[in-house]
């Protein structure tokens, strides 16, 4: 069986938290962090995304991972990243 990282845990503890990190320009930024089954593409069994809002909400940027990279979609992003534990997600 294999070890549980416990950078996971502190990974999903960021789950619904919101950080303003401009008060004067009003920018602000969103996790979301849940645990699914792991699977090939996500072998931690972590959903996440982080992202900057404006002022008015609108998503400025954001980091997710929804699509794997090199998908037909991404693949002039280049190749996907190899994540070895919790903290280099």
């Amino acid at each position: 069986m294999q070890k549980r990282d416990p950078a996971l845990d502190t990974l999903l503890d960021l789950n619904g938290l919101t950080f303003v990190v401009d008060p004067e320009g009003g920018y602000w930024v969103r996790f979301v962090v849940t645990q699914v089954p792991p699977a090939p593409e996500k072998p931690h069994g972590l959903d996440y995304s982080l992202t900057l809002h404006g002022r008015n909400g609108e998503r400025l940027v954001g980091f997710d991972n929804a699509h794997p990279w090199g998908s037909k979609s991404t693949a002039t992003r280049g190749s996907s990243p190899s994540h070895k534990d919790g903290q280099a997600i």
